[in-house]
Formats: structure tokens, C-alpha cells, sequence
């Protein structure tokens, strides 16, 4: 079937893994625990630098990777960086000549640290930020009263830049606006009100390819699962795509199946597949529908 002989599985975490109230429940550490215990490597692909990622995530014996920042970094069980794709300082310059004049809420990864507008920092909710997440918005590393300043800078050393805004005409013509003017900076999504502009090759699929290729892997046996189009890439080369229930319409399209929403602890789900713990059931707990 679909789902023999996977080896590694890629987990987003906001939306896929973790529950809307920002926690990891006892039913999906458990289940991720037993795959591990079955040799096959759990890997985490957040959106999140590495500063921001969840202890409860983290500290699962055995899961000895972390994609972070959308796939501009990879790190070991010790927090050692061991991969990075850096924007470009160029196309990072390019990026803040296109929007000059606009005044964006932008938020800046560095190193595997965040550093946010000072507007956004004093009051998340204003632009989007849903009050589980208050505060992981303020535990940013620094906050900067000009980014695009500051952007400039550490323009070459940006993991990446998030535009922040509630309004999605406006998103979407900044969007536009960038990728109608360059080929070379990777613009995706992990939630509704963000925009993420990354390095070309910083992608969580690419990342996952990078891990596979250190493992001698072959992508045809890993799963990956995900709720947020910066997720599509990995579910798509992936042998068992996954998309949770409370995905965006992108993200379930490009998906073998569909599994519960994070908040019904869809990962069991899917680990009991993968450990054929489960069949193909019904529209309850998951359904395929591509492949």
C-alpha cells in the first residue's frame, strides 16, 4: 500500500502538530514517541526559527532534527546549526527597493532569532496575531523601531523577512509586487496573515530532500504532513502526503490524504497508518484523495 516503508516522517508544528492553544497533547508526543520507537526519524519542519521552537517539541528523545525559519535551517539534537540557506543580500536589497515608501510591519530571522517591528511587538492582536500566540510574537530577540534599517544591515546574514498585515488586498499586491520583479526569493505562507520571503532554495521540501540525502533516504519513503502552504513542497515530494483537515485549500489539494484537524489529534492518525495500526477508514478519520 501507500503508506509501506516509511522511514522518515516531517511534521509542521503551528496548525499540524500543535493544538490552536500553542501545545503539544500527550496523545501525539505518545505517538510520535512510538514511531520513533519503530526506527523511522521524526523530523520537526516549523515556520519558527529555532529560538522559537517549542521545548515540548524539542526535548522527544529521539527526534534528532529541526527544519526551521521555512527551511533556511536545519538543526541537530544538540541545537547545532548544520545547514543553512541564507537569503540573498542582493535580492534582500531588491526586496526593500521594491516596497520603499510602503510602510510594512515587517519582522526579520536572524541566526535562528526574531526580530520584530516595535508596532507589532506592543500590540500583536492589531495585526492578526490570535491571543495563544501573544506570547510567543513577544519573545522575539529584539525589538526594532526602523526595520527596514535594520533589515538593510544584516542584509546578509537574513534566514528571512515576514510581512505582517491584516489587510489582504494588501498582502496580496505586495506579494505580487515582489514576485512579479524577482525569481530568486522563495514567497510563501504559514498563516493567514503573514507573508514570508525566503532564500530561492529555503524551502521546508528542500530541507527534508537535504536530510534525506545525510540518511541515504529516498523521498519516496517519508511522509510529511502540514495545514499552511509553505508546507505544499514537502507534502508533494513526499511517498505519503498529508494535509490536517483545518488546512488551507492548497495544501489539501496537493495531499494523498486527509487526517483529522490538529486539534483532534490528526498525527495519531496518521502515525497509526504509517505503522498500519489503521487501514484506509472513513471520512471520520481520513480520507485519500489523490495518488
Amino acid at each position: 500500500m501507500i503508506h509501506d516503508n516509511i522511514r522518515l516522517i516531517a511534521l509542521d508544528l503551528d496548525g499540524t502538530t500543535l493544538t490552536s492553544h500553542n501545545t503539544l497533547s500527550d496523545a501525539v508526543k505518545r505517538s510520535i514517541e512510538k514511531a520513533i520507537a519503530c526506527g523511522i526519524e521524526v523530523v520537526a519542519a516549523s515556520g519558527r526559527p529555532y529560538a522559537s521552537m517549542p521545548e515540548s517539541v524539542l526535548e522527544i528523545e529521539g527526534l534528532n532534527y529541526s527544519i526551521t525559519s521555512n527551511g533556511a535551517a536545519i538543526h541537530d539534537k544538540s541545537g547545532k546549526r548544520i545547514h543553512s540557506s541564507l537569503m540573498s543580500e542582493a535580492e534582500v536589497v531588491k526586496l526593500l527597493r521594491l516596497t520603499e515608501g510602503q510602510d510594512l510591519i515587517f519582522e526579520a530571522y536572524i541566526d535562528g532569532l526574531t526580530y520584530s517591528d516595535r508596532r507589532y511587538f506592543d500590540n500583536p492582536t492589531r495585526y492578526g496575531c490570535g491571543e495563544a500566540y501573544i506570547d510567543y510574537a513577544r519573545a522575539s530577540h529584539g525589538q526594532i523601531d526602523d526595520m527596514r534599517s535594520f533589515i538593510y544591515s544584516h542584509r546578509a546574514e537574513l534566514d528571512g523577512i515576514e510581512f505582517i498585515c491584516t489587510d489582504k488586498a494588501k498582502r496580496e499586491a505586495v506579494r505580487e509586487l515582489v514576485a512579479r520583479n524577482t525569481s530568486e526569493i522563495y514567497i510563501t505562507s504559514s498563516s493567514e496573515n503573514f507573508v514570508e520571503f525566503m532564500g530561492k532554495n529555503a524551502t521546508k521540501g528542500n530541507a527534508v530532500k537535504w536530510i534525506c540525502d545525510s540518511l541515504d533516504i529516498d523521498l519516496q519513503s517519508t511522509s510529511a504532513c502540514g495545514n499552511a502552504d509553505n508546507d505544499v513542497d514537502m507534502i508533494e515530494q513526499s511517498g505519503l502526503g498529508a494535509a490536517v483537515e483545518n488546512a488551507t485549500q492548497l495544501c489539501l489539494d496537493c495531499a494523498d490524504i486527509i487526517v483529522p484537524s490538529n486539534d483532534s489529534d490528526g498525527i495519531v492518525n496518521l502515525i497509526d497508518i504509517i505503522l498500519k495500526k489503521s487501514s484506509v477508514p472513513t471520512r471520520n478519520s481520513v480520507v485519500y484523495h489523490r495518488r
